[in-house]
């Protein structure tokens, strides 16, 4: 077939022609993947808990860090019709203190399974006072065995294993079980220093047994066939109920850098397919007295757009492999602080966009390839 005779007989220019497009499918995962990298930074602790909703207390969605619920609120919760299971789960702000640069991590308590925590060095956390970090607070100096003081309530955790993609608010996640995070986040309140007679005796005693049993959310699984509007209106106006991902994108200027992100990865598309596009219509326009020649010789103008798609399916596809390879070999280069998150569904509506807009851009060469006269054509090329 011609088209393919082509590519093989012009072997430099058309790798020139894979190598750009490679370049512009690139940019535009890597571009994809570091907004999703960021928008994971500020929220996968969120939005990557094992549940379907979360329930918080009333007035105070979606900001977790103002949302407390009692062990009667938890109850409540279990016990609503179309609720198949709930625990709680507690955040508290919290800096590593035992390092030599303190950092700030968000210490959050699991009342469900810790096992839903993809570790990817160590073990889960298997009592109290043992933590599983954010892999990214390895690049703070915390290591594996590590014991850790914590302030300002001034505790210690040992560290056990790391997780991955769990990071909030752009700083390393604590995980701990529900019991350790509420003696922590009672210290956090009380303001326990060393001495830990900052607040009175039977004050903290009090606050304690008030306490006790307490999270910050409660994290549910729908029964089949339940929405969450059902659970609302089931559980009334006391609480507030949220979709995981919905909880995940409010709060925290996340509502603005999803819009941004959006803005972003959706120009990086457009401009990226657009360039496509154009890179096929100047090499139809440099091959005038070529397709001229041929359909001097009996070609119809089917014969050469059907050429034409299938030179740009062969480039594009091998234009995507090479994109692919350099955004991941780019990923991989990346400092693990740096937000990268790949997302293949992006990824893919990335890929469809530079293949669809190619053979849109197919179409500003057809209109050419309809318009060469042969004989017009060769004449020009005689002269």
């Amino acid at each position: 077939m011609f088209a393919i005779k082509e590519l093989f007989g012009s072997k430099f220019k058309f790798s020139l022609i894979a190598l750009a497009i490679g370049l512009v499918v690139s940019l535009t995962m890597v571009t994809s993947a570091m907004s999703e990298g960021l928008l994971t930074g500020m929220s996968g602790a969120k939005s990557r808990l094992d549940a379907d909703a979360l329930v918080f207390q009333r007035d105070t969605y979606p900001t977790i860090e103002r949302s407390i619920l009692s062990a009667d609120d938890l109850d409540a919760v279990a016990g609503t019709s179309g609720i198949a299971g709930a625990y709680g789960v507690g955040h508290t702000y919290a800096s590593v203190g035992s390092v030599d640069e303190p950092f700030d991590v968000r210490v959050f308590g699991l009342g469900g399974s810790m096992d839903q925590l993809p570790i990817i060095e160590g073990r889960a956390a298997s009592g109290h006072d043992e933590a599983v970090l954010d892999a990214t607070a390895e690049l703070d100096g915390v290591e594996i065995g590590d014991t850790i003081t914590l302030t300002p309530m001034d505790a210690s955790l040992k560290v056990v294993g790391f997780t991955e993609g769990r990071r909030y608010v752009m700083v390393p996640t604590v995980w701990v079980d529900l019991e350790t995070w509420e003696a922590l986040h009672l210290a956090a309140l009380l303001g326990a220093g060393d001495d830990g007679e900052q607040a009175g005796e039977v004050a903290a005693a009090r606050m304690a047994e008030q306490f006790s049993g307490s999270a910050s959310v409660a994290a549910i699984d729908l029964e089949p066939g339940t929405t969450i509007e059902e659970v609302q209106r089931g559980l009334g106006d006391a609480y507030r109920v949220a979709g995981i991902q919905d909880a995940a994108d409010a709060g925290n200027g996340m509502p603005e850098m999803i819009l941004a992100v959006n803005g972003i990865q959706g120009v990086s598309v457009v401009i990226g397919a657009l360039l496509v596009g154009v890179f096929f219509y100047i090499t139809t326009l440099h091959k005038t007295s070529q397709i001229a020649a041929i359909k001097a010789i009996g070609a119809s103008n089917a014969y050469l757009y059907r050429d034409l798609l299938l030179q740009i399916t062969v480039l594009v596809a091998i234009a995507t492999v090479l994109g692919t390879v350099l955004a991941l070999g780019a990923g991989a280069g990346m400092p693990p602080m740096m937000a990268f998150d790949p997302d293949p569904r992006r990824w893919a509506v990335a890929v469809l966009a530079i293949f669809g807009t190619a053979y849109v851009g197919s179409l500003f060469s057809l209109r050419s390839i309809l318009k060469i006269d042969p004989a017009t054509a060769l004449g020009r090329t005689s002269a």
